[in-house]
């Protein structure tokens, strides 16, 4: 399995090469292609008030993504997966699929049922990762920067990946 490192709210220079690793992600995210270490800081601030936790994967010493998720969103009550980032040069690796795992792992020492995720509309590779791993369609809505973001949710009661 993965080994997760939790990361502070002052971005490390790893966490930011990750980040910037994907352009297409960050110009439709944030409509951008490269993250400021100022932006990422008070994205991560934000979330740490709000209770989420962020975490660098390991693969043995190498570092290959960030997860970044919610116990519980104060919106819905539901678990979310914020992020799900695998360093654009070892996408296609399987990566996405065994942090999808260390994830639901971590979820189900935490009895968690169920979480949730927010796809941006655009990010047609991620909608085709996360239907391939049996999420489900709840709902659309805005975010607060204007992005249609369509809510998927996976159920974890004796699923696996």
């Amino acid at each position: 399995m993965l080994q997760l490192e939790e990361t502070g709210t002052s971005p490390s220079r790893i966490e930011m090469d990750i980040l910037n690793s994907d352009a297409f992600f960050n110009l439709i995210s944030v409509d951008h292609e490269t993250l400021t270490e100022e932006e990422v800081a008070l994205e991560n601030k934000q979330s740490a008030e709000m209770g989420a936790e962020r975490y660098l994967v390991k693969d043995g010493p190498q570092y290959v993504g960030i997860l970044d998720f919610l116990m519980r969103n104060p919106k819905d009550g539901c678990p979310w997966l914020g992020l799900l980032q695998v360093d654009k040069k070892l996408q296609r690796q399987g990566y996405g699929s065994r942090m999808l795992e260390t994830y639901i792992h971590v979820m189900k020492e935490r009895k968690a049922e169920r979480f949730r995720i927010g796809i941006i509309r655009e990010n047609e590779p991620a909608l085709r990762f996360w239907t391939r791993h049996g999420f489900e369609y709840v709902t659309t809505k805005l975010n607060d920067r204007g992005k249609t973001i369509l809510i998927y949710e996976k159920t974890l009661s004796g699923q696996e990946v």
